[in-house]
């Protein structure tokens, strides 16, 4: 074993409670995560890592422990020794004087000139035993304690949290061959803590093995090969056995299920931990728990990345300036990112270096990450690769909802794709929202800039968020020739989310149309103060499904744009006019929001477009008149307030959902037609059967309050005011008539009603 996994222990060895109780549970501890143990008299300190000090109250009177306490202090300066005390039935003033004592007695002259320097190891901080605390608490906090001093980067945050959250869950299973699965976004830890696990709990089993990268392994080498290299004496053996067996990055459950069909039963107490991306495969192979790895808190964050990249600890340095903490939030976590953006960082040192290293690092993420999370991309089907490629360039942060009718409308079965994403730790629903880790979000968008895998239907999104650098680059008439060239030629793109606040005035977007397969078109301004001062046209191409343009900062939209595949028009606080001239082929459309567009003027003929299931016009103020829309049934939710210049409106479908705050419409619909006297009376014979309304009935006017009718009532429960029947129901739809017509001539408002 390698000397970096070695630990010496130091101790009066004639103290029999140390020597035959303490140590030996301490040699366990260690033993749990991988670090042996020097305990030996002969001299393999120089084999050693790290010392550990037991001090009790005779182990300045031993000359072995006192030679290794002076051998260490002298080590610890020069080399780096990792150094823990343990103060076991004394206290540190004692331990002084017991000290003062030696120096004339045992020390020599030239360890009493190293006293000073030696006494340093006396005042670290140490671990004493609480009257309370268990025998096992006290030697797992010390193991562990040494563990990260001298494994700082590996295991921060496994030892403190995790682990506990695993011994919990363990303990509350039944007797018997218990299982356990992890799960977690690609570099989260799940290797590391399933290693914890082992390393902890291998010395309970009879049998142990960890089998790491399971999936490549068993495609590589094959079951039987496995068996032999890792179970042959396993599987010759027909009494059962108490067994540890960890499979690591698992991918197809099927692939454990065979491989544990062939190995005989084990004993009960035997515990099978699987790790994998998908908690899926955990739930096909059953596991009896499943436990979701999280990223490491704020605090644990700044420790391993000040490590990684200063080979210190936040904890003793002021290290983290701006830079460093925007690199921490953008990791949010993930210990393999911290690690890697870590050492990234660590090799400039210059401020502007840092800058520009971060945004590199974001648009082409490190080799290391890279593979990790495209083992993951790879592994879905193209429609799973296509959703969440849209996912990393356009739809995060935005509603579960609002996405999935998107991608549906794009051609692709969210319902399904976003499930198995979330499954795959690629994907998270915040607060009904779609969020992706920062890492995973850099490495998808560098795959579908330009895609690498022939065997999926997505081929490119062009994503122009920094658009300094795609655009601001085209100062020649020469450039910008040969740059919308290589778009022309680039018939394969798909998606394009475009920053035009720094477009270049130079450059024309008539490149558009020719790009046959764009079916998502959204253009932004990340610079409010920037609205398109450059554009005076551009083109667009036939197949498009949805057009995303806020701020647009023309009157129209191009005259020659065939919306024949369009389904959503998204163009909030546009400078339009009108949409275009004429007539168009609408017949795919379902969603229009043109919001504060205030410029607008009319919207133009909408009758064809019988998919149409929303429009929303709120705030357009200078809009005048509404097209027809009578026949499309499949309107629910018609959006006009504050359209303070519209007068009147056309018919609207009976279901139609309408919103209307601030406008000063007089006419909502054909004149509501009366509650018929007929059905009023049929109502009052046969209060129990609901009345009869014509078509508009559902919506009641807000002037017919129930206490218009308590006169009415009176006169039931006076007996001077009782007329015969006929001459109450008359008098009772005489009213409703007479209310009915006021009501209509000073109608402000209304409600719909459901009966």
């Amino acid at each position: 074993m390698a000397a970096c996994n070695k630990v010496k222990i130091s101790f009066d060895r004639s103290d029999e409670t140390i020597r035959c109780s303490l140590v030996p549970h301490l040699s366990a501890a260690f033993g749990r995560k991988g670090i042996s143990v020097l305990t030996d008299k002969h001299d393999e300190f120089c084999k050693c890592i790290a010392s550990v000090f037991i001090f009790s109250k005779n182990y300045v009177s031993i000359k072995e422990s006192l030679d290794d306490f002076f051998k260490t202090s002298q080590r610890r300066h020069d080399k780096g020794h990792v150094v823990a005390t343990v103060f076991y039935g004394v206290n540190r003033s004692e331990l002084k004087e017991n000290f003062a004592k030696a120096l004339f007695e045992h020390i020599t002259s030239y360890q009493a000139s190293q006293w000073c320097s030696a006494e340093e190891i006396i005042t670290l901080p140490g671990h004493e035993k609480i009257n309370k605390q268990s025998d096992c608490e006290f030697v797992e906090k010390i193991a562990t304690d040494v563990y990260e001093k001298i494994f700082p980067k590996e295991r921060i945050g496994i030892y403190s949290r995790m682990l506990q959250d695993i011994s919990n869950l363990l303990c509350s299973q039944q007797w018997g061959v218990k299982s356990i699965g992890f799960w977690g976004m690609p570099g989260i830890g799940k290797t590391e803590l399933a290693k914890a696990v082992f390393d902890q709990m291998a010395s309970d089993y009879e049998v142990t093995c960890f089998l790491q990268n399971f999936h490549e392994t068993f495609e590589t080498k094959g079951l039987y090969s496995l068996l032999q290299e890792h179970f042959k004496n396993l599987t010759n053996q027909n009494i059962p056995k108490r067994v540890l067996l960890v499979l690591d990055d698992v991918r197809n459950h099927l692939y454990a299920e065979s491989l544990l069909a062939e190995l005989p039963s084990f004993s009960l107490g035997s515990l099978i931990i699987i790790t994998s991306r998908d908690d899926q495969v955990l739930f096909q192979y059953q596991v009896n728990q499943t436990y979701k790895v999280e990223g490491l808190n704020k605090l644990e964050a700044m420790q391993l990345f000040s490590l990684c990249a200063f080979e210190k600890d936040v904890k003793e340095t002021n290290l983290l300036k701006d830079n460093s903490m925007k690199v921490i939030k953008y990791a949010n976590g993930n210990p393999l990112a911290l690690r890697v953006y870590g050492k990234e960082m660590s090799s400039h040192e210059q401020t502007s270096q840092k800058e520009t290293l971060f945004l590199k690092l974001k648009q082409d993420p490190p080799h290391q990450i890279m593979e990790v999370v495209k083992s993951s991309y790879y592994a879905l089907n193209d429609n799973e690769k296509n959703i969440l490629v849209y996912i990393a360039f356009c739809f995060t942060g935005k509603h579960v909802e609002d996405v999935s009718k998107l991608l549906q409308d794009l051609g692709f079965f969210p319902e399904i794709g976003i499930d198995r994403l979330v499954a795959n730790s690629l994907v998270t629903i915040s607060e009904n929202k779609l969020e992706m880790h920062n890492m995973i979000q850099g490495v998808v968008k560098k795959i579908g800039r330009c895609s690498e895998d022939s065997n999926t239907s997505f081929k490119c999104v062009l994503v122009m968020s920094y658009s300094t650098i795609f655009f601001n680059q085209l100062s020649s008439t020469s450039s910008i020739s040969s740059y919308v060239m290589l778009f022309q030629g680039t018939t394969d793109i798909e998606a394009i989310s475009l920053d035009a606040s720094n477009l270049n005035p130079d450059v024309e977007l008539s490149l558009f149309r020719s790009m046959y397969n764009l079916r998502y078109l959204s253009i932004y301004y990340s610079n409010p103060g920037k609205h398109g001062k450059a554009l005076e046209s551009f083109s667009l191409p036939h197949g498009l499904r949805f057009f995303h343009w806020e701020t647009y900062p023309l009157k129209s939209l191009p005259q020659d744009f065939d919306p024949s595949n369009l389904v959503e028009l998204n163009m909030p606080y546009s400078q339009l006019q009108t949409l275009w001239g004429g007539t168009k082929n609408l017949k795919m459309l379902k969603r229009i929001n043109l919001r504060h567009s205030q410029k607008l003027l009319e919207v133009n003929e909408l009758s064809e477009a019988r998919n149409l299931e929303q429009i929303d016009l709120c705030g357009c103020k200078n809009l005048q008149s509404f097209p027809s829309i009578r026949n499309l049934h499949k309107l629910r939710v018609v959006d006009l307030p504050r359209c303070t210049k519209i007068k009147s409106s056309p018919e609207f479908p009976s279901n139609v959902e309408l919103k209307l705050e601030g406008s000063p419409i007089k006419t909502m619909y054909p004149p509501v037609p009366l509650i018929r006297v007929k059905s009023l009376c049929e109502f009052l014979d046969n209060p129990t059967k609901p009345l009869n309304f014509e078509r508009h009935g559902p919506y009641i006017l807000d002037i017919l309050r129930p206490g218009s009718f308590l006169n009415s009532q009176k006169r039931i429960t006076n007996p001077d005011m009782v007329e015969t029947p006929s001459t109450f129901k008359d008098i009772m739809c005489e009213k409703a008539i007479l209310m009915s017509q006021w009501a209509l001539e000073n109608l402000k408002s209304f409600r719909k009603v459901d009966f």
